[in-house]
């Protein structure tokens, strides 16, 4: 098994060191850096021996936020993978976290089998939303309607055979898996997704996945 490179960034020394202590142990995973902030974070991932691949980050910081830090990190290493730790289940936040670029949205009294799946999910899927992320995003899709895609209330068009590869993106495949699914090469699969991050604004697949829930892509398209 691949071990996944992990990095933590949050301002709360008690959750902060219970939780680096709790990756520390898990089979499978290195802790490469434990940073208060994003500015101590920034200052210290040139400095690693090599990039984290998934990094926790908290929302509220001093000096540099969550949002700050994702934006940040999307700049300069996009190939980093974000889960954002948070009190906050409002749905703006949530939209909002992912328009910057998080692949993942934990509530702080979420339980410690869904932080290390959702490490998992985001390392191998490149997104990790629960259940209560993904009802709060349809409730915000009830008012529009299936016909009518947009992105930023900017219509969209996808071709068919893009909705059925943004499906199966929802479902967590891979380019390789989704490939042998369709019959089609994996260079094909990569194109068809390099589509659908321009033509629907998104980031990445957490991005892609949020636009199908809100625009009721998984509810059209054929199983």
């Amino acid at each position: 098994m691949d071990t996944i490179k992990i990095a933590l960034v949050e301002d709360q020394q008690l959750f902060r060191e219970s939780l680096a202590a709790l990756l520390e142990r898990i089979p499978g995973f290195e802790l490469l850096a434990v940073c208060e902030n994003g500015k101590v974070f920034m200052e210290t991932l040139p400095g690693l021996p090599v990039a984290p691949e998934v990094v926790l980050v908290d929302m509220d910081m001093p000096e540099m936020n969550g949002v700050e830090l994702t934006e940040a990190l999307q700049k300069q290493r996009p190939d980093i993978r974000i889960i954002i730790l948070t009190v906050y289940n409002q749905e703006r936040f949530m939209v909002k976290m992912v328009e910057a670029g998080a692949s993942g949205y934990l509530l702080k009294n979420c339980g410690t089998e869904e932080v290390l799946n959702a490490i998992r999910q985001v390392h191998s899927a490149g997104y990790y939303f629960n259940e209560f992320f993904m009802n709060a995003m349809k409730r915000g899709a009830k008012s529009k309607s299936p016909a009518t895609l947009d992105f930023n209330h900017i219509p969209v068009e996808l071709t068919e055979r893009e909705k059925e590869i943004l499906l199966l993106i929802c479902q967590e495949l891979t380019n390789t898996e989704i490939a042998e699914k369709l019959f089609i090469s994996p260079r094909t699969v990569d194109g068809h997704r390099n589509n659908l991050l321009a033509k629907t604004g998104a980031r990445n697949t957490a991005g892609l996945v949020v636009f199908a829930v809100t625009n009721n892509l998984l509810q059209i398209l054929p199983r």
